[in-house]
């Protein structure tokens, strides 16, 4: 977050809305804008989300099971989707564009780090260490987004367990905590997680489709928990806007967007992922409107050390995606 305790005349977009009317801009509603955007509007500041993407129906979700097209973020081909990817040198990235960032594209896998995350030297010494400092707002978190430990096993799960048993890992597999509203099957209950102020939500149908969005309402993308009560708390989300660049102005910030706007507010969250924040802050640094960024940013990151398995079947006509083939492992 940057921010200036001084309080700053908002200056007038350049097209006829009141959007800079915000006491702070959350660039991105992924993880952390929404995650920022709910905790600022319940301390009553006035919250503006700015999401270069979409806000994505279920329809759109939908859709883009069977056309590409319409499930790739590609903007500079006409592409409108909501997964994108991008292969660097040491590393490949996915993540999400639309109302709800990276949880639209997310497994919603609630893997708490182990020991050796918290106590990596890239770390700073706090005291207690940072897996205590930290264990409040993972509880948090997991309350926020419906952490559940999965029901079921199928075919898929024990040859993944057979994998892990061939590495001589086999005591790491378990049951996997996840952000799904598993409920019963198909069937849509009034809000479960949040006193009846959240959204209806409908059991899992366990088609296994998470990665290619969830239409059903059964994953807790962001749109369902952070997002939903901040709007509700009065946080504003405009879609289909994207930050070009962020200016130091005297008693605050100045946000650029791609479709001229001009935005004033006295602070700024930057939530647009590792990439488009780091390149955000690259445009604005080189254009000399962020001159104190630091010159080590890009030198340093952190990645989800994620592995993708892929299982052969001995039977080419095997679908190992039908409910059929799972069973109840824990009781409702």
């Amino acid at each position: 977050m940057m921010s200036d305790s001084a309080n700053v005349d908002l200056q007038k977009p350049t097209s006829p809305d009141d959007r800079d009317t915000a006491d702070v801009i959350v660039v991105g509603s992924g993880f952390g804008g929404a995650v920022s955007a709910l905790r600022l509007a319940e301390q009553g500041r006035r919250v503006l989300v700015l999401e270069q993407g979409r806000r994505h129906t279920p329809e759109d979700l939908m859709a883009a099971r069977k056309d590409p097209r319409k499930y790739l973020w590609m903007p500079e081909l006409g592409l409108k989707g909501f997964f994108w990817q991008r292969v660097l040198r040491h590393v490949g990235i996915i993540g999400g564009a639309g109302v709800g960032g990276g949880s639209i594209v997310w497994a919603g896998v609630l893997l708490e780090p182990k020991d050796e995350f918290f106590t990596d030297p890239a770390w700073p010494e706090v005291a207690g260490g940072w897996r205590a400092q930290l264990a409040e707002h993972y509880r948090t978190a997991a309350r926020m987004l419906g952490r559940e430990t999965t029901r079921f096993v199928g075919e898929m799960d024990r040859h993944l367990q057979a994998a892990a048993e061939a590495m001589g890992a086999g005591e790491t597999y378990g049951p996997t905590p996840m952000a799904i509203w598993f409920g019963e099957e198909g069937v849509t209950v009034p809000d479960p997680f949040f006193g009846g102020e959240g959204p209806d939500r409908t059991g899992c149908r366990l088609c296994g489709a998470c990665l290619v969005g969830c239409p059903y309402g059964s994953k807790n993308t962001l749109d369902l928990n952070y997002l939903w009560l901040a709007e509700r708390r009065g946080a504003r989300i405009v879609p289909d806007t994207r930050v070009e660049t962020v200016a130091a102005v005297p008693g605050g910030y100045e946000v650029r967007t791609a479709d001229g706007q001009m935005l004033r507010a006295a602070e700024v969250v930057l939530a647009g992922g590792v990439l488009g924040t780091v390149e955000l802050l690259f445009r604005s640094r080189e254009q000399g409107l962020l001159p104190n960024v630091s010159p080590m940013l890009g030198h340093r990151v952190r990645t989800n050390s994620e592995a993708i398995t892929a299982v052969l079947a001995d039977d080419p006509d095997a679908d190992l995606t039908r409910t059929d083939h799972l069973q109840r492992v824990l009781s409702g």
